[in-house]
């Protein structure tokens, strides 16, 4: 751009990028949104964008980090009700977040190439992404135990089993619609009972 930002500048176009970001990539996938097309839509020169982010791999590593902050923070608002029974509680937000992410082209694999994208970030962004995830478990578990449930869990599976729903949700196309539903639950379901025990006294 013709002049330096200032920081509440630099702080306001961040949030304009990131949120025209969020919205032209969940409407038109992966591939179909160019850093031309970002730029445009959110009001600022092409040259701008790159005060902030090296290409358009950056800002998408970026941008799923911010989602995945968004979300846990959002599901944390939800966490008193798991103490009911942990086990649904975490089944059903599996489910229910999973089959959410089918609306946003993002996570179509066969029109985005999402997964290839994903694998191409290296350890970084998978170990970032992981951390978040562990610390949100944690989080529920310490709940559960507060309210007087003993808790196993076996935190590396049930990361890897948001992993695999990812890759079950991106690819969700390849599978009969009609049995895609069941399939996804049955995984969450499976999941969950093989990673999680909880047990609360009488």
């Amino acid at each position: 751009m013709g002049k330096a930002f200032t920081e509440s500048e630099r702080a306001a176009v961040l949030v304009k990028l990131r949120r025209t970001g969020l919205r032209l990539f969940a409407e038109k996938g992966i591939r179909g949104v160019s850093i031309r097309d970002l730029t445009a839509a959110a009001g600022i020169a092409q040259g701008g964008f790159y005060t902030f982010y090296a290409d358009k791999d950056d800002f998408l590593a970026d941008l799923f980090e911010l989602r995945i902050r968004e979300k846990l923070d959002e599901l944390r608002k939800e966490s008193r009700a798991s103490q009911v029974d942990p086990p649904v509680f975490l089944t059903e937000l599996f489910y229910r977040e999973g089959m959410h992410l089918r609306g946003n082209r993002v996570f179509d694999n066969l029109e985005s190439g999402t997964l290839a994208f994903y694998f191409d970030q290296g350890d970084s962004l998978h170990k970032r992404a992981a951390s978040l995830y562990r610390a949100f478990l944690e989080e529920l578990a310490e709940l559960w135990r507060a309210g007087g449930y003993t808790v196993q869990m076996d935190m590396d599976g049930l990361i890897n089993l948001i992993r695999s729903a990812g890759i079950l949700i991106t690819n969700a196309r390849m599978l009969d619609e009609s049995y895609f539903n069941r399939i996804y639950r049955l995984h969450c379901e499976n999941g969950v009972r093989a990673f999680l025990k909880t047990e609360k006294p009488l």
